[in-house]
């Protein structure tokens, strides 16, 4: 019988909150930029003061997320007033920026008042879609693992996390160039890739002890292969079903780059069924490669990104759609598995949405399945974090969602083969939920 995966203290609930930050922390120009505009000026003004102030971790208090909450409250009324006079496409991110740090009853209060006064746009109609519902009770076992940064589905529609055992990302774990400052200590010891029943969530196996030194992304792809990206490593690995010796590794250990053979804290693989493949570079670079089933560069999109954080792929449709985390947007670009003529190239446009992307919020990870894309997001105020389905084609909302305790610190989503459940694991609390889908 496997052993019960425990790490930590028994009796003792881990203070994650700072654990996280790091990982979690937003771009400084969501605090920043509103400083240099005109419209920041007086009450409004103070009130971007007093929320920055708030998040420093230096003086965050017991009270400072109720406090700040009142304030953002009150300065999305405010900054609605001044979205008409936001003429360029900077300052309107920099608007949808500021708003994404609202909780999701806050923001469900602003989209309910009318657009006049809060300077929203009107959208068309969409039509509604069921919410995914929580799996209460599930998994059947506690499970104590590290920060669970990814989730897959294996060939059975199992779900696969991948977890970092008792390292963790803090202040301290980089330099300023990226570079990982704990070499020393090895990799890590725990076994890092779990997987679960579907049905009971009891632990069928675990692997990936002394592989890694901080594990990201994760993907199982069609044929049973595991796909890992280090973001200390600067590496992207491919696992055969059933071996822990990588067939494939993308990359030079702790040595980042921009160039054709050097990645910057990947994040992220997406796989065709063809074998061709997807890597998210990710932290540090601006771009998307695109790789034969060999590993040999095919293609690199390189656009405004900040932070590339996740990826998902819809063979069917030609359709790679990218978590752009600080940038608060989803962006869909054709991934080119066709050919022929008229087809269309990696990188263009996918959608009326086009290079732009949609503002939808601090998007954290995306998973897909038929026309509905969903999606994970983060807030800086620890506990009002949330789930959203999305139209593909259009990326309007269709619905939004929690678990009943609601999200810590979502990190990561994906949806089972058979499209009848969706897995979100948290990297604070360290935990996974199940939902059934429709």
């Amino acid at each position: 019988m496997l052993p019960r995966l425990t790490y930590g203290v028994a009796g003792k609930t881990p203070d994650w909150s700072l654990d996280v930050l790091q990982e979690l922390q937003p771009s400084p120009q969501v605090f920043w930029m509103p400083f240099r505009r005109r419209e920041a000026k007086g009450i409004t003004g103070f009130l971007h003061f007093s929320i920055f102030c708030l998040w420093s971790p230096v003086i965050m208090g017991k009270y400072a997320n109720v406090v700040a909450v009142g304030l953002i409250g009150l300065l999305c009324l405010l900054d609605g007033y001044s979205a008409r006079r936001l003429k360029t496409e900077q300052a309107e991110i920099e608007q949808r920026q500021l708003l994404n740090i609202l909780p999701s009853w806050l923001e469900r209060l602003r989209n309910n008042l009318p657009s006049s006064l809060t300077g929203r746009s009107a959208s068309a109609d969409v039509p509604a879609a069921t919410k995914p519902a929580e799996v209460l009770n599930w998994p059947s076992i506690e499970l104590d693992v590290g920060q669970i940064t990814g989730v897959a589905v294996d060939d059975k529609s199992n779900p696969v996390i991948l977890h970092r055992g008792n390292v963790k990302w803090d202040g301290g774990s980089f330099d300023s160039s990226g570079q990982y400052n704990r070499i020393d200590d090895g990799p890590i010891k725990n076994d890092t890739i779990v997987t679960l029943d579907a049905a009971t969530g009891s632990l069928l196996d675990h692997w990936g002890s002394n592989l890694f030194y901080m594990p990201h992304g994760l993907e199982v792809d069609a044929e049973g292969n595991t796909w890992v990206t280090d973001v200390a490593l600067h590496q992207v690995f491919k696992f055969p079903k059933g071996s822990q010796v990588p067939s494939l590794t993308l990359g030079e250990a702790f040595v980042s780059g921009s160039d054709d053979k050097h990645f910057c804290k990947p994040t992220d693989v997406a796989v065709s069924s063809s074998g061709i493949f997807f890597v998210s570079d990710g932290y540090c670079n601006k771009r998307i490669l695109k790789f034969d089933a060999d590993g040999r560069l095919l293609d690199v999109f390189t656009g405004p990104f900040n932070i590339v954080h996740s990826l998902t792929l819809m063979e069917e449709k030609d359709a790679l759609c990218v978590a752009d985390r600080e940038n608060s947007r989803i962006v869909c670009i054709h991934a080119g598995l066709k050919e022929g003529p008229g087809q269309a190239k990696f990188g263009s446009p996918y959608g009326p949405a086009g290079y732009k992307g949609k503002h939808v919020g601090r998007v954290f990870a995306v998973a897909a399945k038929g026309q509905q894309l969903y999606a994970v997001f983060g807030s800086i105020f620890l506990g009002m974090s949330d789930g959203k389905t999305f139209d593909l084609d259009s990326l309007s909302t269709l619905s939004r969602w929690t678990p009943a305790n609601g999200f810590g610190s979502p990190h990561d989503v994906a949806v089972s083969r058979d499209g009848e459940a969706m897995y979100v694991v948290q990297i604070g609390p360290n935990r996974i939920h199940k939902f059934a889908l429709e």
